[in-house]
């Protein structure tokens, strides 16, 4: 069960992750501080920083909200499906090759 609760918490934050840079990229290319982004939805600079970086969990309903401050579709700011499983198979990936490569150093090391 423990390591379900770790991959669903891991999942959480890929999607929060891409989530914060779809958010980014749409309010830059619109040209809107994250400032006046914030005071559009009655939310701090902080706040959007933080939904931009992924450090905090974005409700549904807070999605439409942006969406509408920034004039774009909700979807445009949802990571799909494709985006999370590439995203995560990056990650996966990556991970396999610390592990190899810190595995293969240990066994070296000991090797004279």
């Amino acid at each position: 069960m423990e390591n379900v609760d770790h991959s669903v918490e891991n999942l959480t934050v890929r999607v929060n992750t891409l989530f914060g840079q779809r958010l980014a990229s749409a309010r830059r290319s619109r040209r809107v501080s994250q400032s006046e982004l914030g005071n559009r939805i009655g939310r701090s600079r902080v706040t959007i920083a933080n939904m931009e970086s992924g450090k905090q969990n974005v409700q549904l309903h807070q999605v439409f909200i942006l969406a509408e401050a920034l004039n774009v579709p909700a979807t445009e700011l949802i990571p799909d499906s494709v985006m999370v499983k590439q995203d995560l198979q990056t990650a996966i990936t990556d991970a396999f090759i610390q592990l190899s490569k810190s595995t293969l150093q240990s066994r070296m090391g000991g090797i004279e």
